[in-house]
């Protein structure tokens, strides 16, 4: 699917393109003054470029922080640095509720096939032909 629509797009663009010579050529030197007008920004706007990469340097810093966070946050079972160790159970005044007690035929694997069986699966539907 993507070679398709890269395909209309590429014959989109190519439908597009001018065929007289001279436009051509209009097209050629605009396209070219445009790249070193983008090429030179920074040698005709110091400052700008300057606060710009006071920003892209902040920019990356907090990204790292984040990366890092996420990482140290994904890799403790949600717990930060500081806090208990993940494998301790949480405190009773952070439970939200009693925890959910397994039934003790569960906990031995003793129950059948006909006891993991659905109760009702409804009825079949006959059709009238």
């Amino acid at each position: 699917m993507f070679l398709f629509r890269l395909a209309f797009w590429v014959g989109l663009a190519i439908l597009l393109l001018p065929s007289d010579e001279r436009q051509q050529e209009r097209l050629y030197a605009t396209a070219m003054a445009t790249i070193e007008r983008a090429a030179t920004f920074c040698d005709r706007n110091p400052k700008v470029c300057a606060a710009g990469g006071e920003l892209w340097a902040m920019f990356l810093k907090k990204a790292e922080f984040g990366a890092r966070m996420a990482i140290n946050v994904a890799g403790s079972g949600g717990h930060a640095a500081g806090d208990a160790a993940p494998n301790q159970p949480p405190s009773a005044a952070m439970r939200s509720g009693p925890e959910p007690r397994p039934s003790p035929a569960a906990a031995r694997g003793t129950l059948t096939p006909a006891d993991l069986a659905p109760a009702w699966r409804g009825q079949l539907q006959r059709t009238g032909t």
